[in-house]
């Protein structure tokens, strides 16, 4: 078992991601076989990676948690986790797209934000071969859009991966369902409660709820998070909260009473209070940088 003192390497998605695009997504692919057989801890920020691969077999770890590759999987790799590489990709073919939290946050749905809670516990998720083919197809336009330097380059780049989203998300949905989207069948307590953090985010920001939830102390509840992810728990609730906030502002027209309402604030002035502890500006200020 790997001990969780190991040092964590962390990685900037704003550092590898380039192009017309504001910075905000990057594309690779590759379909020579390869292989890596070394342990690494790693810890992405400021966005996510999203893998589609072909494997022979092989494992990866995300918070302390193993999950079997299968031999077509979407890999969804969330901003401020530990995730470990074990053995693990035998990869006879993949494409990765690594994309800024903004990027997302600016597509034209709010549909397209709930891969963010479905990265914190769906990180691998079987597909079938013609869904690969289907997704590889979006990743093949992208990087030929991405080559070509046409015309109207981000538009159409942003309209793919939009789609690209899109399926991917529906790819979740359908786990859900078979699983049972608001019950509690995670084999740990971790990966539950991230499950109803999922669901519960916009009305519930208190540990006692989820603990009650699970059947367990919120002193418990916030030992296992913290043990299993390195980060307390209200870090967790904090981030989910904030995401939301943050596209709400950016792509709605809802007043900062509505959304605070909406995210079940008790006033406006505690919202405005709770985006300027963890943000470090107003929610008026965020609205204005985003029209800028």
């Amino acid at each position: 078992m790997q001990n969780f003192t190991v040092n964590v390497k962390e990685i900037n998605i704003h550092d590898i991601v380039y192009g017309g695009h504001a910075n905000e997504l990057f594309i690779h692919s590759n379909t020579t076989p390869s292989s890596n057989n070394d342990t690494e801890r790693v810890k992405f920020l400021n966005g996510i990676i999203i893998l589609l691969c072909k494997t022979d077999g092989g494992q990866l770890t995300l918070n302390g948690k193993t999950r079997r590759l299968h031999k077509n999987n979407i890999i969804l790799l969330p901003e401020n986790h530990i995730i470990e590489q074990v053995n693990a990709m035998c990869l006879s073919e993949h494409y990765y797209i690594a994309v800024s939290t903004d990027y997302i946050l600016n597509m034209p749905s709010p549909i397209d934000t709930s891969i963010f809670g479905y990265s914190r516990y769906l990180s691998v998720i079987p597909i079938s071969d013609t869904k690969y083919d289907d997704l590889a197809t979006y990743y093949k336009f992208i990087d030929k859009e991405n080559r070509e330097q046409s015309k109207y380059q981000n538009e159409i780049i942003r309209s793919i991966f939009y789609a690209l989203i899109l399926e991917i998300v529906a790819e979740c949905e359908k786990v859900l369902d078979v699983n049972g989207s608001d019950s509690i069948k995670a084999d740990n307590l971790s990966d539950s409660f991230f499950r109803l953090l999922a669901t519960y985010y916009k009305k519930n920001r208190s540990v006692k709820f989820y603990a009650e939830r699970l059947n367990i102390t919120p002193k418990y509840l916030s030992a296992v998070v913290k043990r299993a992810t390195g980060r307390p728990i209200l870090e967790w609730i904090h981030e989910a909260v904030l995401i939301e906030a943050k596209m709400l502002l950016c792509t709605s027209e809802l007043t900062v009473q509505q959304i605070a309402d909406q995210l079940n604030f008790s006033s406006s002035s505690a919202f405005i209070q709770f985006i300027k502890k963890h943000l470090g500006t107003t929610p008026k200020r965020l609205e204005q940088s985003n029209g800028a």
